[in-house]
């Protein structure tokens, strides 16, 4: 089993939320030599998000898709709400109850994708933050030709995001 070598998530205290609580968000940013509207395009058009994510069902103008993953990792299906889209350079979400949030900027030929996973218990940083790399490992894989990582790898980041 090998460690990813790609760039970490970083796991960040929230502040809108209430002093009891022990919530963080997990922060990613990963840059690449495209025009955001390819990205865009690999982040919500199916037969492109299928490649590295999922795929999804139902009319996004409705506000509501229902989605399912497509890796040996993850194969389950959800309920996804979507809070905030501004093509091509916003997207918000609720799956389940988790908030993630995605913008887009573009320097000259670059367009660095921010990528937000809102309100973890800091208890569960540990568990998700390793998902979420793997899946943008995914991402990078599909947008540049590579091989897709193997979830078998990201075992090991665990302690990393705690």
């Amino acid at each position: 089993m090998g460690t990813p070598t790609t760039v970490m998530g970083e796991v960040r205290p929230e502040s809108d939320c209430p002093d009891d609580a022990s919530l963080v968000g997990l922060v990613y940013r990963r840059s690449f030599p495209l025009p955001a509207s390819e990205l865009w395009t690999a982040l919500t058009e199916p037969r492109e998000l299928s490649r590295w994510y999922g795929t999804y069902t139902g009319d996004p103008s409705t506000g509501r898709v229902r989605l399912t993953m497509v890796d040996e990792h993850d194969s389950a299906t959800a309920d996804v709400r979507i809070v905030e889209c501004t093509p091509p350079s916003r997207c918000s979400v609720d799956v389940d109850g988790w908030l993630l949030a995605v913008a887009l900027h573009t320097v000259g030929r670059v367009t660095t994708l921010d990528f937000t996973h809102s309100h973890v218990p800091r208890s569960e940083a540990g568990e998700i933050g390793p998902v979420w790399q793997y899946y943008l490992d995914r991402l990078d894989a599909a947008l540049t030709g590579g091989r897709p990582p193997r979830w078998s790898d990201y075992l090991s980041l665990v302690d990393e995001y705690r």
